[in-house]
C-alpha cells in the first residue's frame, strides 16, 4: 500500500506526502542486472539514499535502522532484512524455491527504540508542525517508499537445466508421456489432458504446486536424460552400440550441471535418480511439502469438502 494512502500518528518521509520540506528524499534502489542465482539463493544488491539530516541522525545513533521488507503473496513468503548500520549497501539472499512468479521489495526506516521528543529541525513540513515534537515507538515508521516487483523465472527447473524442456500436447500417441531426446530440447509430449491437467497444477494458485506438477512430469525424463549421459561416459568399448546424444544442447547443459556440483560422469556411482534429485534442487521433499502446505491451507480454510468415508 503506498505511503501517500497511509495515515501516521507522525510525520513520514516518502514520495507523495509533504510532511517534509521538497528537498527531503528517500528510497531504495537495485540493479537487475546485477542479480545472480546460485544454487540455493536470489541474490539482490540493493542501497538505500537518504536525503535528511535528521532520520540520518538517528540512524547513525542507532535509534533508527532502515530495513528492506521482502514479499512474495504467491508463496507465502515474508522477510525483513536489515542494513548495518555503517553501510548504505547490501546484498539480500533470497531462497529461491521460497518465492513465486515476483519478489515484492519495499525500503523503509524504522524507530529501533522509543523517542520521546522526535522531530527533524528545519526539515517538517513547518505549515503542518510547526515545532511540534512527536512521540515515537519503537517499529513506528519513520519513513517508507513504495513497493517495485522483481520478475522470478517462473519455469521449475534450476538453470541451465530450466532451458532443455520444451512440454508440448501431441494426441496420436499410445502413452500420455512420450520423450523426445533427438532436438537440442527434450521435447516431452503429453496427450491433452495430462497437458492440461500439468498446466492447471503449474500454475494454480499463482504457481504454488509447480514444483509438484515438475515432479511428476519433468522428473522421470531428467533420470533417463541422466542414464543416458552415465552410459556414455562408462559405456564399454565391446558393448552395444549407444545413440550419441553427446551433442545436444541438452546433454551439454547437464555436463555444465554436474560439473558445478562436482559430479563425475566417469566415476559416479549414484542413481540417476538421486542425481536427477540433486539437480533439480531436491524437488522429490519440495513437492511433497508444497503440496501438503497447500492442502493444509485448503482444509485450514473450510474450503475442502471431505467426499467418502475413512478406510
Amino acid at each position: 500500500m503506498k505511503a501517500i494512502k497511509e495515515e501516521f500518528p507522525n510525520p513520514v518521509l516518502a514520495s507523495g506526502r509533504d510532511d517534509y520540506t521538497e528537498n527531503c528524499s528517500f528510497r531504495t534502489t537495485f540493479d537487475e542486472n546485477g542479480i545472480t542465482v546460485d544454487e540455493e539463493n536470489i541474490i539482490i544488491p540493493i542501497k538505500y539514499h537518504l536525503v535528511c539530516n535528521g532520520l540520518q541522525a538517528l540512524i547513525s545513533n542507532g535509534d533508527a535502522i532502515v530495513i528492506v521488507k521482502i514479499t512474495s503473496s504467491a508463496a507465502s513468503f515474508s522477510k525483513l532484512f536489515r542494513f548495518p548500520a555503517d553501510t548504505c549497501e547490501m546484498s539480500i539472499s533470497v531462497p529461491k524455491y521460497s518465492v513465486v512468479n515476483k519478489i515484492d521489495l519495499e525500503g523503509a526506516i524504522i524507530a529501533a527504540h522509543n523517542i520521546e521528543k522526535f522531530r527533524c529541525d528545519g526539515e517538517f513540513n513547518e505549515l503542518y508542525f510547526g515545532t511540534t515534537t512527536f512521540e515515537i515507538r519503537k517499529g513506528d515508521i519513520l519513513a517508507s517508499e513504495d513497493s517495485r516487483s522483481i520478475y522470478v523465472d517462473d519455469t521449475e527447473l534450476e538453470k541451465p537445466i530450466s532451458s532443455i524442456f520444451d512440454i508440448s500436447r501431441k494426441d496420436d500417441q499410445e502413452s500420455d508421456v512420450v520423450p523426445n531426446y533427438y532436438g537440442e530440447k527434450i521435447e516431452i509430449r503429453l496427450k491433452s489432458e495430462l497437458y492440461e491437467l500439468y498446466y492447471h497444477f503449474k500454475d494454480f494458485n499463482n504457481g504454488t504446486l509447480r514444483r509438484y506438477a515438475a515432479g511428476i512430469i519433468v522428473y522421470p525424463i531428467l533420470v533417463e536424460a541422466i542414464d543416458f549421459v552415465i552410459d556414455h561416459y562408462q559405456a564399454d568399448s565391446g558393448g552395444d552400440e549407444q545413440t550419441d546424444f553427446s551433442g545436444k544442447r541438452w546433454f551439454r547443459a547437464i555436463e555444465h550441471k554436474a560439473d558445478t556440483k562436482g559430479i563425475d560422469f566417469r566415476n559416479c556411482e549414484e542413481y540417476a535418480s538421486t542425481l536427477a534429485n540433486n539437480m533439480l534442487g531436491d524437488i522429490a521433499l519440495d513437492a511433497l511439502k508444497s503440496f501438503k502446505d497447500t492442502l493444509d491451507s485448503e482444509v485450514n480454510s473450510g474450503e475442502t469438502q471431505m467426499i467418502g468415508g475413512v478406510d
